[in-house]
């Protein structure tokens, strides 16, 4: 993985209320990697990120643009951080600009879309005219940089939990964050395994970025992860940030990291106030309900220990408590504790 750290500013373009600006999030609430100075956001520009982001790990500015910010900062960033994932992965001619203007201030792009802007002929040469760089983190790897899965992962003892979803985009990342600061806060030593990009900016130290590595070492990826993980940190635990779902037809994921990562539990994340899988509204491709989620879950021969809710405030998650015999919660606005409690319980103690 690329050696990347120091002082940044986040772009999240007119999208900081929006879903597909989970980077922006992210990084707003935990980074080891970045000290985020504050972002640019010509929708929401003159408030600030707390307004709009629960849990920032700063109260951050928001400015309209990139000039704006980098002359009323007591000091310039050295990268801007692109913090939203556009559809199909590729940058938009309206958001361009900005790309433009920062490579003009000689600050370095941090970019995660498919498109790989180090590639593009007029932003490489701002690049190189500026003295600065373009990071993009899903730049795939050769297929000799690879390995296979071999069965490695058997020897590994520490337990492993899955943070699945049933869909994409429901705060599995989220929900490892909190799960992590609060397991430690319990004594309880806790690594996560990033499986896509904003785990990487956010500093952890162990994944792959999924959907830029070639299929078939997808597998041997994740198990070397794991292991070097378990061999270098020796956690008490270890939480494997899921991707996509098992079931979304855009995209299913999962499977991998039930079999290959060889998981002793899973927490499900699931976004209670959405019917269809997300940008399959068209196709009206409906989400499976938690039961049946977690049904398809065990065929894996893999327990659900817990619900995370991705929902708004307003959200009544008492009947889903009464349903289910393990803990159901909110974590963005209830207290993360039940979820360690059944982990501590059922993994480390039991």
């Amino acid at each position: 993985m690329q050696d990347i750290s120091g002082t940044a500013l986040l772009y999240s373009g007119g999208l900081l209320d929006d879903i597909h600006a989970k980077t922006a999030h992210g990084l707003l609430r935990y980074s080891d990697r970045f000290q985020i100075l504050g972002l640019i956001d010509p929708k929401f520009y003159g408030s600030m990120s707390a307004d709009h982001v629960e849990h920032c790990k700063d109260n951050l500015e928001i400015y309209k643009d990139l000039s704006t910010a980098v002359e009323e900062l007591t000091q310039k960033p050295k990268y801007l951080v692109m913090g939203v994932a556009f559809g199909g992965g590729m940058l938009p001619e309206e958001h361009r600009s900005v790309v433009k203007d920062a490579l003009r201030h000689g600050m370095d792009i941090v970019c995660g879309l498919h498109q790989l802007l180090s590639e593009d002929p007029e932003l490489a040469e701002l690049a190189v005219k500026n003295d600065a760089n373009i990071h993009d983190i899903r730049k795939p790897k050769k297929a000799e940089e690879l390995r296979f899965w071999n069965g490695d992962i058997k020897k590994i003892e520490i337990p492993k939990v899955a943070v699945l979803g049933t869909d994409c985009a429901t705060g599995k990342r989220t929900t490892c964050q909190f799960l992590v600061q609060a397991l430690k806060e319990s004594g309880i030593k806790t690594e996560v395994i990033f499986t896509g990009q904003t785990g990487f900016l956010q500093g952890f130290k162990h994944g792959l970025i999924l959907d830029s590595t070639l299929n078939d070492f997808v597998s041997g990826e994740l198990e070397k992860a794991i292991i070097e993980c378990a061999q270098e940190e020796q956690p008490d635990l270890m939480l494997i940030e899921g991707q996509s779902s098992l079931r979304n037809p855009s995209g299913p994921c999962g499977s991998e990291i039930l079999l290959s990562g060889d998981v002793d539990a899973v927490i499900l994340a699931h976004p209670a106030e959405r019917k269809y899988f997300d940008n399959c509204e068209a196709a009206e491709a409906i989400i499976p309900d938690l039961q049946d989620e977690i049904e398809l879950i065990g065929h894996y021969g893999k327990e659900v220990i817990g619900i995370a809710i991705n929902a708004s405030e307003s959200f009544d998650t008492s009947g889903l408590k009464q349903e289910f015999a393990i803990p159901v919660l909110n974590p963005i606005f209830e207290d993360i504790g039940p979820l360690v409690d059944k982990i501590e319980s059922t993994l480390i103690t039991g």
